[in-house]
């Protein structure tokens, strides 16, 4: 992170958009919008679901012995497991782009491609009734033996490791990678929550409720772990260092089931008793519970879907349910921006940015944090940062409040285990109780992409003449502006076209690039549309980039922007940044 000196430049990239977005405090009223659709096999048993990485939602059918997908738009398509009778129960995404599943009665790890391709891989351990399983941060899959006792993980070679619950018959039942790079994983009969290092070391913590069964947990957007208790009839939150609060639900014997981070910040779960989906903040108010449509459904497994809703199992409805959660009336009194705009980084290798959250409104908020709202498969977390040093402080994957009128600065961080092409990665820059920051492409989006080769890795930084992320077009004959772009490659070397373009905005402008002096700031050749130049590693050339407009451009810094990108020899955009223009 040695490459950025100062959020200075990010806090730029940030000034036209706060003066632009008009923002106010969001009404939360409005409702949530329910759908169901029809698992194609009749009384499928449908247990767990899970994001994956091809955009549609994936899940186990116990009955059925299938694996399912369905579409953001509801189409089906089910895969038969190869083993008759298996019982596949939980499901993941893992790093190596395929999804990974429990055989609960197979006594087997099933592997399937996005196109419909098994492998399985038995456990050692016989009679193991499998349950959950979570991709880990060491990119192996590990999974809860609930009749073996024992915590499982294999590689995605095949290869397999068990580690002994220290609590005899503690039946462990459901696992998730927590933000402290554990495993953190349910144990109901021993009424604990476990935690294993991927070295093997447990750790066990019982729960305050007495018999509470615990049931499902997930990793919190607050650096916490959240978990149901089913008998216990409440929400429970644990830190990583193992303190405990617990929250009830107000709809009695709800029978809470599964939980999963929203992409609102908040917590969502299933009531198979009560037949309705939960919502609880990070500061534990429950504050809402919805109805699914089909009576006596028992809703089960839950997750959050690429398209910003919260898609559930209806183990004996056989359906498939989707939340969409009520859309905010007003603007979000959030805003935000990421520097650099694009990172291009080797499988394996962190890919790390900062990152800047305004509150532009006159309240403090709470609770402030950072989602990804786009799928990325690997693992991602953030921590503040001092604003005037850019070093870290806090801890990883904690919320955090900001004053009125104040911003707090953070570094992202996010690692993957296999190739992700280039994709403008949005993030939810969120505090409890409002709307989400509006995304931006070129602002608050990241271009990440993940090879499996050494590549080109071009941080790119511009600078205005006012110094204030805008580029003021003069007026004359005809309106000229300017301004420059420096650049490090963190990466291999590569020959790197650089050129420009306005997005999805049509522009009356021309624009033109050259490479320039880095001492004296004159340009190397004569500007034209795009110039093409060897940057090796580590090198720091620097463009000016040169605007004219044949007409005016308003003042709109969230959609009028000029795009420089570095573009290798494979035709694969490996850096990029923006400015915001306008006619003056």
């Amino acid at each position: 992170m040695g490459h950025l000196r100062s959020t200075r430049l990010l806090l730029r990239a940030l000034l036209g958009v706060v003066a632009a977005c008009g923002c106010g405090f969001p009404d939360r009223a409005g409702a949530q919008t329910v759908s169901e659709f029809t698992i194609p096999t009749a009384v499928s048993g449908p247990a767990e679901i899970t994001a994956g990485p091809d955009g549609a939602l994936w899940f186990t059918e116990a009955n059925g012995n299938n694996i399912g997908r369905i579409t953001t738009t509801g189409t089906f398509t089910e895969f038969t497991v190869p083993t008759a009778g298996s019982v596949p129960a939980g499901i993941t995404a893992g790093s190596d782009g395929a999804l990974w599943f429990t055989e609960n009665r197979g006594n087997k790890i099933g592997r399937i491609t996005t196109t419909g391709t098994f492998t399985e891989f038995t456990i050692p351990t016989g009679s193991s009734f499998s349950m959950s399983i979570t991709a880990g941060p060491d990119d192996n899959l590990w999974f809860a033996e609930n009749g073996g006792n024992k915590i499982g993980r294999i590689t995605t070679a095949g290869a397999f490791t068990e580690f002994t619950v220290p609590t005899a018959n503690s039946l462990p039942l459901r696992i998730t990678a927590g933000p402290d790079g554990n495993l953190w994983f349910i144990e109901v009969n021993g009424n604990k929550i476990g935690r294993i290092t991927t070295a093997g070391k447990f750790t066990e913590f019982t729960v305050p409720t007495a018999n509470s069964e615990p049931n499902g947990i997930t990793a919190g957007p607050d650096g916490a772990l959240w978990f149901t208790e089913a008998s216990g009839n409440k929400i429970g939150r644990i830190t990583t260092a193992g303190t405990f609060t617990e929250f009830t639900i107000p709809t009695a014997s709800s029978n809470p089931i599964e939980i999963t981070a929203g992409p609102d910040g908040a917590l969502w779960f299933t009531e198979a008793s009560s037949n309705k989906i939960g919502r609880i903040t990070t500061s534990g108010v429950v504050t809402g519970e919805f109805p699914v449509l089909t009576s006596s459904s028992e809703p089960n497994g839950i997750a959050a879907g690429p398209d910003g809703g919260l898609w559930f199992t209806e183990e004996t409805g056989s359906k498939i349910g989707t939340l969409m959660p009520a859309p905010p009336a007003q603007p979000s009194p959030l805003v935000a921006a990421i520097l650099p705009s694009s990172r291009s980084v080797r499988v394996g290798t962190t890919a790390t940015v900062f990152a800047t959250i305004i509150n532009n409104s006159k309240s403090p908020l709470t609770d402030c944090r950072i989602v990804p709202s786009t799928f990325v498969n690997g693992f991602f977390s953030y921590q503040t940062t001092d604003p005037a040093t850019n070093a870290l402080t806090g801890s990883p994957n904690t919320s955090v409040p900001i004053s009125a009128g104040d911003l707090q600065t953070f570094v992202i961080a996010i690692l993957a285990g296999a190739p992700y092409p280039p994709t403008n990665v949005q993030f939810t820059f969120v505090c409890d109780g409002f709307a989400a920051a509006t995304p931006i492409v070129g602002v608050n989006t990241l271009l990440l992409t993940f090879d499996a080769n050494p590549a080109p890795d071009v941080i790119a930084l511009a600078a205005t003449v006012q110094d204030d992320g805008i580029v003021h077009v003069t007026t004359g004959s005809p309106p000229t502006g300017a301004f420059a772009v420096a650049t490090d490659n963190l990466g291999s070397g590569d020959t790197i076209t650089v050129a420009t373009n306005t997005g999805t905005a049509a522009l009356p402008i021309g624009v033109t690039v050259c490479q320039t002096n880095p001492t004296t700031g004159q340009c190397l050749q004569t500007p034209a549309a795009t110039v093409s130049t060897t940057i090796n590693s580590n090198a720091t050339p620097t463009f000016g980039i040169f605007v004219s407009a044949s007409s005016a451009v308003p003042f709109d810094p969230a959609t009028n922007r000029i795009f420089v990108t570095f573009t290798d020899s494979t035709n694969t955009i490996r850096g990029g940044t923006s400015v915001a223009v306008e006619t003056q």
